[in-house]
């Protein structure tokens, strides 16, 4: 049984579009039931499945006979995988880390988070200049915004940039008065509600960060292999 269990876990893994739905179906309606009992079986499905159709709610339904949640073991594999990715690439983590502390000073100053007003100088004390709905931004922003949720957030997106990094090899950060996607994620475990004024688009790598400006072009802001001379320079 543990040889068939591991060459249909290859399989599964090998596989891809109808074959791999025809694949699925045969093991659904296979007469060895024994190996759709095995989580480990469950869990290389459950991790190519979309969400959708009759497959997804059948191998739910397989976790569910075995007294586990699809989603939660799901979830707590992706963490694990995770965390693992972020102790075995130290560079990333230091990437991250700057990425996340950008994020924070962008909640508390979000005129000038945008690409191309951050290119004015803070020294400047350009806070009279802003228009009443951005100073009220600003300070609703810093309400909001405590020391402890400060420390979740930035634990929360670190992780998020980290898990998108290890699945697709970058991750793109989106604001426009609101936040999306991974953002928006993170600000919800936070449970920090924030706003940001203008369009923010940022697109992080193991060593390196971009900003698109209104142009539409993206400029490096940071390396990893340039740290010094990129601290001081745009971030």
């Amino acid at each position: 049984m543990e040889k068939e269990t591991q060459e249909t876990i290859e399989k599964i893994h090998s596989l891809t579009g109808k074959e791999f739905a025809v694949y699925i179906d045969s093991l659904l309606s296979k007469n060895n039931p024994e190996i759709m009992k095995n989580k480990d079986v469950l869990m290389a499905i459950a991790e190519k499945l979309n969400g959708f159709g009759y497959q997804y709610h059948m191998i739910k339904n397989k976790f569910s006979d075995l007294g586990l949640n699809m989603t939660d073991e799901l979830t707590k594999q992706d963490r694990e995988k995770t965390m693992a990715f972020l102790e075995e690439n130290s560079e990333l983590l230091n990437t991250l880390e700057v990425a996340s502390k950008w994020w924070i000073g962008a909640i508390k100053e979000p005129y000038f988070a945008n690409y191309d007003n951050k290119q004015i100088s803070l020294d400047m004390a350009m806070y009279f200049q802003l228009d009443y709905s951005e100073k009220k931004v600003r300070s609703d922003n810093n309400k909001h915004l405590t020391p402890d949720k400060e420390e979740k957030f930035k634990q929360a997106l670190i992780y998020e940039m980290a898990s998108e990094i290890r699945k697709n090899g970058f991750c793109e950060l989106k604001a426009d008065n609101y936040a999306f996607d991974i953002l928006a994620k993170a600000l919800q475990e936070a449970n920090l509600r924030v706003a940001f004024p203008k369009k923010i688009n940022m697109q992080v790598t193991t060593d390196q960060i971009k900003l698109v400006s209104s142009r539409g072009v993206w400029d490096v802001v940071y390396e990893a292999s340039n740290k010094e001379d990129n601290s001081s320079k745009k971030m």
